[in-house]
């Protein structure tokens, strides 16, 4: 549905919330965002959740900050990106494989969510990890390797 004012999206961004694994495991997301959102508005000062989506421990795929706001999830690419986060890795390493950090429950959604956002979005054409844009771990695997079924 792109409306008149949809932003053109470029990349879809995917980070990790460095959470426990154990974090709201039970919980539906829709909790763990409202958690989420309230660190970020309140701890943050910001307006709203940084990211537009997240993904739980079990799968399910929660939505935070609307498609058609410029996320905060990633400073000087927030503008043209979509913003992920899947719920999990802390402690986790930049080159970890997916699966020492998160769910295969994980995997098959995000990998579903970049599908379905590709498709209704072709202008998006780049898929990286925060890491890939600073100094960080998140997401805590190589988001190229684990595309590629490395």
């Amino acid at each position: 549905n792109k409306g008149k004012n949809m932003r053109e999206l470029k990349e879809i961004i995917i980070h990790c919330t460095a959470t426990r694994a154990k974090w709201y495991e039970d919980r539906p997301v829709a909790e763990a965002v409202k958690e989420l959102t309230r660190w970020h508005v309140e701890d943050n000062g910001w307006s709203d959740c940084g990211y537009h989506f997240a993904i739980n421990r079990s799968g399910e795929l929660g939505e935070a900050r609307p498609l058609s706001r410029t996320g905060a999830h990633c400073r000087g690419r927030n503008k043209s990106s979509v913003g992920v986060t899947i719920l999990g890795g802390r402690g986790g390493q930049q080159d970890d494989e997916f699966l020492e950090n998160f769910t295969e429950a994980q995997d098959l959604s995000l990998r579903e969510l970049i599908a379905d956002l590709k498709s209704k979005h072709p202008t998006i054409t780049k898929i990286s990890g925060h890491n890939e844009h600073s100094s960080k771990a998140c997401p805590c695997f190589d988001v190229e390797d684990w595309l590629m079924g490395k």
